[in-house]
Parts: structure tokens; sequence; C-alpha cells
């Protein structure tokens, strides 16, 4: 190649004239394909809206979830405590029945004592009677 040779320009050959390019930006169908575009946009927005929905509705799930295991939590702690109370309670009943059952057994033995003293103080004041 020689210096002399002239260079191509290639801003000139890929620009179009102002005709061209005037026809070929302006499209017949360009309202039908605003129109899909618009619908297409709308379309992307509204999903876009309904993940939103669907996410905002997953965290106020996932915090109702938390505060429901939580409350469980307390619940089950408490149910413990109760438990171990009425576990506690029914153990004094026990103790409590066996003491009555105890004294109940004391007073009935004190009882026959009571009667076998009098059954002798009986028959000593007879003996004294027949004595004199």
């Amino acid at each position: 190649m020689t210096s002399s040779s002239p260079k191509p320009n290639k801003t000139k050959a890929t620009v179009a004239p102002l005709s061209e390019s005037s026809a070929i930006a302006w499209n017949h169908k360009a309202p039908m394909d605003y129109d899909e575009k618009l619908k297409k946009y709308e379309n992307r927005q509204r999903k876009e809206d309904e993940v939103k929905e669907i996410r905002k509705d997953r965290r106020i799930l996932r915090r109702q979830n938390g505060l429901l295991e939580f409350h469980n939590e307390v619940l089950f702690l408490q149910n413990q405590r109760l438990a171990s109370e009425k576990q506690n309670l029914k153990m004094e009943r026990q103790a409590m029945a066996e003491k009555k059952n105890e004294l109940a057994k004391n007073l009935r033995k004190q009882k026959r004592i009571n009667e076998y003293y009098k059954r002798r103080l009986v028959e000593i004041q007879k003996l004294e009677k027949f004595a004199i």
C-alpha cells in the first residue's frame, strides 16, 4: 500500500442520508409497538409489585412465626412449671394423707388404750365394792 492511495471514509459510508434515516425512524407499526411495549412494561411492573407484595407478606409471616415460636416457648416453660407445681402439690397431698392416716391410727390406738383403762377401772371399782 502506498501513502498516496485514498483512504475510504467509513463515517460517510455508514451514515445514511437524512431522507433514509427519517424513513427508517418512522415506522407505521409504532403505535402497535408502543402498545405492546406499554403492556410489557405494565406486566413487568405488576409482576414486580406482586413479587414485592409476596416478599412483604413473607417478611410479615416470618416475624409472626418468630413471635409465635417465642410465645410457644413461653407456654412450654409455663406448662413445665405448672406440671412441676402439680407434681409437688400431689406429693404434698400424699404426704398429708399419710400423716392424716398416721394420726388417725394413733387416735384409734389411744381410744383403745382409754377404753381398756376404763374397763380396768370399772373392774377395780367392782372389786372394791365386793371387798367392802
